[in-house]
């Protein structure tokens, strides 16, 4: 077993930081080879970011994988300018026109009058908003040979560009957004070009309210789950080793790894980590064997932290008005105001407020609620918060 360190801050990446989900990679790269374009669903610190990090730095014989993240693109063209520049910035799709000059020189030639500069965050590209950044990608593309490595583009945060350019009531122009990126998708389905999505909103909930889910019907969900119990454990032992390099005295007993997954039911990457990570903390500065107390105290410090984690969880109370309209937002307020208060909530009582809020379609509440990581639902309709920390977080915090 390989020590692990913490990445708390940004997506775990790398041999030393990188907890391999061999089994949604497996699925990854067996849908990428039926040659589908994949959206990968996940809720936010979930760990999909770190995955596509890792299949950009691990790719398989005869592919070249490139990710972008595209969360803060707010117009067509500078979501297609960024991934112009993604394109040309890499040495391998470059290095081809170098070397096919005669046969693409006209193309080169049109690449480079695009370039305006290089720094060390690499290149500049004209910012004359004139430029067509959507028809520079197709032309880029096409001038690539058939032979040529399959291209696998990795967007991450795509929901997010999507509902910044649909913004301000802006439907058709998200709407337009998302036929250019099928007319990429299909018009270079011969050419090995394929797309990996993902995002910590929902897609399809975006979508859906722009009343064009037929955009999207031809992209594959692969949902990334949270950790089993054994993915869990091994996890924490990992980060432990790591941990011993510093002090080599750390330790955390199989009851205690137990029940830490006992604390936490909802089995994320991000969570285990600031756990094991104040442990490490409370023992530098104490040298005690960790028990269960000095778990319980962990994480009651870690829901009333109010600099290291705050952001984190505000960021959660922030989506519901970036998802929701007015008379959703209060809905989905007093819902999940009630579960933290009361652990559970049954559908019956779902719809009564849907009732109270005056909501006419209850479902797409509830189905972006679920998506979005909050709460999922039993066999018998009962709604319960998936993480037991968000749970009390939110109880403290926002419903009292």
């Amino acid at each position: 077993m390989k020590p692990l360190t913490t990445s708390i801050g940004n997506p775990a990446h790398g041999k030393d930081k990188y907890f391999k989900r061999e089994k949604i990679e497996a699925k990854i790269w067996s849908k990428i080879k039926q040659n589908e374009n994949l959206l990968l669903a996940a809720p936010r610190r979930t760990g999909k970011s770190s995955i596509l990090k890792n299949l950009e730095q691990n790719p398989e014989k005869g592919y070249l994988i490139k990710y972008k993240a595209v969360q803060s693109v707010d117009s067509i063209n500078e979501y297609f300018k960024q991934i112009y520049k993604l394109l040309i910035e890499d040495d391998t799709i470059f290095g081809f026109y170098k070397k096919h000059y005669k046969k693409v020189k006209d193309a080169l030639k049109r690449f480079i009058s695009r370039i305006k500069g290089f720094s060390t965050q690499g290149i500049t590209i004209d910012p004359n908003e004139h430029i067509d950044y959507y028809n520079e990608c197709k032309i880029l593309l096409k001038t690539l040979p058939k032979n040529f490595n399959t291209l696998l583009l990795l967007i991450d945060e795509f929901p997010d560009a999507v509902k910044n350019i649909s913004n301000n009531n802006d439907k058709e122009n998200g709407i337009h957004f998302l036929q250019l990126n099928r007319d990429l998708r299909q018009d270079f389905n011969y050419a090995n070009i394929q797309f990996i999505y993902s995002g910590s909103i929902g897609l399809g909930n975006v979508v859906k309210k722009l009343n064009r889910l037929d955009l999207i019907n031809d992209i594959i969900n692969i949902e990334v789950p949270p950790l089993n119990n054994i993915e869990a454990e091994q996890l924490i032992s990992r980060l432990v080793l790591g941990f011993k390099k510093q002090e080599k005295n750390f330790e955390i007993s199989n009851k205690i790894k137990q029940y830490i997954l006992r604390k936490e039911s909802w089995l994320i990457p991000y969570y285990i980590q600031i756990i094991v990570d104040e442990l490490f903390e409370e023992f530098c500065n104490t040298k005690k064997t960790i028990t269960k107390t000095t778990i319980d105290e962990i994480i009651k410090k870690i829901i009333h932290d109010r600099y290291q984690y705050q952001e984190y969880f505000d960021n959660w109370k922030t989506r519901l008005k970036q998802a929701f309209d007015k008379k959703e937002y209060k809905c989905s307020l007093e819902i999940l105001n009630y579960i933290s208060m009361n652990g559970s909530m049954d559908y019956d009582l779902i719809h009564n407020l849907s009732i109270k809020h005056n909501i006419d379609d209850l479902k797409d509440i509830t189905n972006i609620l679920e998506y979005d990581g909050y709460i999922n639902k039993n066999k018998e309709k009962i709604y319960m918060f998936n993480s037991i920390i968000l749970k009390e977080w939110w109880y403290i915090n926002v419903a009292t």
